[in-house]
């Protein structure tokens, strides 16, 4: 039996490494053609923890400068400069403004987001943010105790 999980576990890394590169692929071309839109990709959830399972999807936060102010109509903005990969992907797109209002409100999406999940974009920005969430931690403003966000108030 454990024989068959390795087996397993290494075939489930193997289709994870070639999504990976496949989503690497798209995020450049997606910088490319969305001509300058695009300001940071993340990778989050199990993919970028690593606990994933064969359901698993891929989610992925995209900050961009978005013209559509409807959260839910971005994509299409997406759409109409490239083809969506055929990945199982959930796509959160948002504008620099917005995460950091998120931040502030104690968004645990986005607070786990940049704490522990991978960037495949602009580790500039990645690190700014990254390094605000731990600024506020530091000031005891947020904190998080086992998997749950808690904001002082």
């Amino acid at each position: 039996m454990e024989q068959k999980n390795i087996k397993f576990n290494r075939e489930l890394f193997e289709k994870h490494k070639r999504e990976l590169k496949e989503l690497n692929s798209f995020i450049s071309e997606a910088h490319s053609l969305l001509e300058g839109k695009l300001i940071c990709a993340v990778l989050i959830g199990s993919r970028s923890r690593l606990d994933f399972n064969v359901g698993s999807d891929i989610d992925l936060i995209l900050i961009g400068k978005w013209v559509n102010d409807k959260l839910f109509d971005r994509i299409d903005e997406v759409k109409e400069k490239m083809e969506i990969l055929l990945l199982p992907i959930d796509f959160f797109l948002y504008q620099p403004q917005e995460i950091h209002i998120l931040i502030d409100q104690g968004n645990p999406m986005i607070l786990d987001g940049f704490t522990e999940g991978i960037c495949l974009f602009n580790e500039k920005y990645f690190r700014e943010i990254k390094n605000k969430i731990n600024s506020y931690r530091k000031r005891g403003l947020i904190n998080k105790i086992g998997k749950l966000w808690k904001i002082s108030e």
